[in-house]
């Protein structure tokens, strides 16, 4: 064969290289290693330079089965490693397969040398895949179709004649399966065979992750996982582009693979993707801002299913990307939805839907699987159904309908008939609005991942009520009109927009915010008031100690002159 000498370097941990190495050598192997080949002293048998990579199997065991450990040759598998072909008594897997009466009978049975009815041979030399839970490493075997609505009966898919379970049989053919993919797979499509038994989407819903036109197709493991692309266009959209069936190596944690037989751990699983390449859609890069939900502040403490308040109060906080989207139901960015129905990118999220009682008080919860409204998803994290940190305001306390003023996030405001030409963008007094209006990136991502503005705003927002001069780049002016709130040099036509504002009164919103420098946070709350109408609050210096509310207007008790009674505009 010759001599050669190679290079090698570790692709997984616990990492290691060597170089310049005879042909025939040990190396210390783990979850693949690359391997460059040079001259050798005599005759290579290599091309110098040719690189291979060579994959550890290490599911795989020399059989215990002496009728099959017998008939290895050299360690290589033979035909008649597993089949007798003078007997066809041992039971088969094959659920068509006739019954045995004895010598001559049985055309059919597949000459097999063991029983395999139960898939006996296969987990003879599988015995690392033969687990019944997902978190042991491999897609489950010796197991029942769950009853839930997330599985099926399957219809493609044999199960074992003898007990009705999920065999390696049931998925894999071992001859003549139709693919040439060396998976020996029993069907073509990874997706179809995975979903004739898996539902994870409801009847006609269209998610997107599983098109096959734009789903799914993994580009390789990009933040630590080091699964290989899977570049199969046919494959676009299968389950296996996000899953690994027989798990895969965790990189943090060679000796465990990832959970839920994920192709990566949370966040990097979805980044690998949502990076802007191939997704064009760059979010990973809201996720390195300044202000962003912590999901690469932690792992391990989200879990499938969670539905206990206890699963997001302060000692297990978290915001993990499937903590708002559904990746088996989400569906592609839609305009169809309006505020407050749930967006098609957050479709089959789970949320918290409120009952709400008297202003200022607790509203009772109920725990949803699937929220109808953008902001049960949000109420999770944000209310008091589960136990808040310190500091945290209760905004389904804040955006009761009931309470005299709030942001029209669960119902359209109180404040109605304002002229529409106060409002900009297409707002009303009509509207309503997603918390998503307010809170999401600086840029152009859409959702509320990171921003450079403090609480993950849109826009620049300071809760202080010092002065200062507003721009109209601040948050406020997304929906509200610049020049009729906060240009003291408009016309009297644009100011009178506001109720109040010239010319019924002449020191309105335009005078105290456009020529004082005092900024609309210090009179006016942001999501909600348990006590006072139009969003005031008091309590802020400078800002207001008071404020009286009557019929054609109001008496205000400022920090920073004596009480005025103003009368509004319309």
């Amino acid at each position: 064969m010759g001599v050669a000498r190679f290079s090698w370097s570790a692709t997984s941990p616990p990492g290691g290289s060597g170089s310049n190495l005879l042909t025939g050598t040990n190396v210390a192997l783990d979850e693949g290693i690359t391997v460059t080949f040079k001259p050798g002293t005599t005759s290579p048998a290599f091309v110098a330079g040719d690189v291979f990579y060579l994959y550890v199997r290490p599911d795989l065991r020399i059989p215990t089965l002496t009728s099959v450990l017998q008939r290895l040759e050299n360690g290589r598998l033979t035909c008649s490693a597993c089949h007798d072909q003078h007997s066809q008594a041992a039971e088969p897997f094959d659920p068509q397969a006739p019954a045995y009466a004895g010598s001559g009978t049985g055309n059919g049975r597949h000459y097999q040398r063991t029983a395999n009815n139960v898939a006996q041979t296969c987990e003879d030399c599988h015995a690392a895949r033969t687990v019944t839970l997902s978190s042991q490493g491999s897609h489950p075997v010796a197991v029942t179709v769950p009853t839930s609505s997330s599985f099926k009966q399957p219809t493609q898919l044999p199960l074992d004649k003898t007990t009705g379970k999920v065999r390696c049989l049931t998925c894999h053919k071992v001859h003549y399966a139709p693919a040439n993919d060396g998976a020996v797979l029993r069907l073509t499509s990874h997706k179809a065979l995975c979903q004739d038994c898996h539902v994870k989407s409801p009847s006609g819903s269209n998610p997107i992750h599983a098109s096959t036109t734009n789903g799914v197709l993994w580009p390789g493991g990009q933040y630590g996982s080091t699964l290989p692309a899977r570049p199969d266009a046919s494959q676009r959209g299968a389950c296996t582009q996000c899953h690994a069936v027989h798990g895969w190596p965790n990189n943090a944690s060679p000796s465990t693979d990832y959970n839920w037989l994920l192709a990566d751990a949370e966040e990097n699983l979805c980044f690998t993707c949502h990076d802007g390449a191939p997704v064009a859609v760059n979010v990973r890069g809201d996720f390195l801002k300044t202000y962003k939900h912590p999901a690469t502040s932690y792992s391990g403490r989200h879990q499938p299913n969670e539905s206990a308040s206890s699963a997001f109060e302060t000692s297990n906080r978290h915001a993990e990307c499937t903590d708002c989207h559904n990746p088996h139901q989400a569906e592609g960015p839609s305009s169809g939805s309006a505020p407050p129905t749930i967006s098609a990118l957050l479709k089959g999220t789970s949320g918290v839907a409120v009952t709400n009682g008297a202003a200022g008080t607790t509203p009772t919860y109920t725990f949803l699987t699937s929220a109808q409204y953008e902001y049960q998803v949000c109420f999770k994290c944000h209310s008091s159904w589960t136990s808040q940190p310190s500091g945290q305001t209760n905004l389904a306390l804040k955006l009761n309908p009931n309470n005299p003023s709030y942001h029209p996030v669960e119902a359209a405001g109180k404040n109605t008939g304002i002229n529409v030409n106060a409002f900009v963008n297409g707002w009303s007094s009509s509207s309503l609005t997603y918390c998503s209006s307010c809170h999401g990136s600086d840029g152009t991502v859409r959702g509320v991942h990171g921003s450079a503005n403090q609480y993950i705003l849109k826009r620049p927002f300071s809760p202080s009520s010092a002065q200062r001069t507003m721009s109209t780049n601040d948050l406020c002016f997304l929906c509200h009109r610049y020049d009729t709130y906060a240009n003291d040099n408009a016309t009297t036509t644009v100011k009178g927009y506001s109720r109040f504002n010239p010319p019924a009164f002449t020191k309105g919103h335009t005078f105290h915010v456009g020529k004082r420098g005092y900024p609309c946070g210090a009179c006016h709350e942001t999501h909600g008031s348990t006590t006072r109408p139009h969003l005031i609050v008091t309590g802020r210096t400078p800002g207001l100690t008071n404020y009286t509310h009557s019929s054609n207007g109001g008496t205000c008790y400022p920090t920073c002159h004596g009480s005025k009674t103003y009368t509004v505009n319309y």
